[in-house]
């Protein structure tokens, strides 16, 4: 059973290990910039018996939108409603905060656009990203 929850400093660990394990989608990610955002209770985990198997890093800025950082599940429970349920949590929270919409940016050769597109989210943009392009995902929250 997965549960999806706030990370904890505790989790810091299995959080980079996992994140570590897709640079190539991911890039490399700083432990201090991690542990930020999980002091800043803006890391959803989900968690699989004693296992974190998925992340999703986000911030809530000042105006009406939510932006997702850093988001993987772990290749074993993709196509299962891990990721799903990660991005559920976080619409429900950016709701609460009064946001309008979540936006996040994926390289367009990784197989991860597919899964924004059936979750909800539309191609907004292509944009030129310093290695490669990034498709430009935005995701519209109606109350």
């Amino acid at each position: 059973m997965i549960k999806i929850r706030k990370a904890k400093p505790v989790d810091l660990d299995a959080i980079k290990s996992l994140v570590d394990s897709h640079k190539h989608e991911l890039g490399f990610v700083l432990r201090p910039a991690l542990m930020k955002s999980i002091d800043r209770s803006e890391v959803f985990v989900a968690n699989g018996g004693k296992t974190i198997v998925g992340v999703l890093d986000y911030h809530h800025r000042l105006d009406q939108q939510t932006t997702i950082y850093h988001f993987v599940v772990a290749p074993q429970l993709r196509r299962q409603g891990v990721g799903r349920l990660l991005v559920e949590a976080l619409k429900e929270e950016a709701k609460e905060y009064g946001k309008s919409h979540i936006l996040l940016k994926c390289p367009e050769d990784l197989e991860s656009n597919d899964f924004y597109g059936r979750v909800g989210f539309q191609l907004t943009a292509i944009e030129n990203g310093r290695q490669r392009r990034l498709n430009v995902w935005e995701l519209v929250l109606i109350s």
